[in-house]
């Protein structure tokens, strides 16, 4: 091996972790997998606005004496048109304000990503990899 490769392998095996390291490194690990959750659950979260944004748009062009079935769970419910509007619109604001709270608590973790990023890789430089 070159002299380089032996300076970079004792420089991996000379940086022990201790507890508080090990703690930051837990940290970070269950910010990335809490992150990866919160993306998935945005995700679903718009394809449901975007069904329901198209919901709102099919009833805009229907009658006004209209009954629609509203689905709650495994039961539909018969209501008329303006229940039905009133019924969509309140959950087409719950969703927005659902996928703006996720876009808050993702961006609070990047924050906290890039703390622990900088401690830890001011200890430990290449010997650990904190990318995605």
């Amino acid at each position: 091996m070159s002299k380089t490769m032996l300076d970079k392998v004792d420089e991996v095996l000379e940086t022990e972790v201790c507890a508080a390291d090990q703690k930051m490194i837990n940290l970070f690990g269950r910010l990335n997998n809490r992150k990866h959750e919160l993306i998935r659950e945005k995700k679903a979260k718009q394809e449901d606005l975007e069904k329901a944004s198209d919901s709102r748009d099919d009833m805009f062009l229907a009658d006004d004496d209209s009954k629609f079935k509203y689905s709650m769970g495994e039961a539909f419910l018969e209501v008329n048109k303006e229940e039905a509007d009133t019924m969509i619109e309140n959950y087409i604001n719950k969703l927005e304000e659902d996928i703006k709270k996720i876009d808050s608590d993702v961006n609070d973790i990047n924050e906290k990503h890039k703390e622990l990023k900088v401690i830890l890789y001011a200890k430990f430089k290449n010997s650990i990899n904190l990318e995605e």
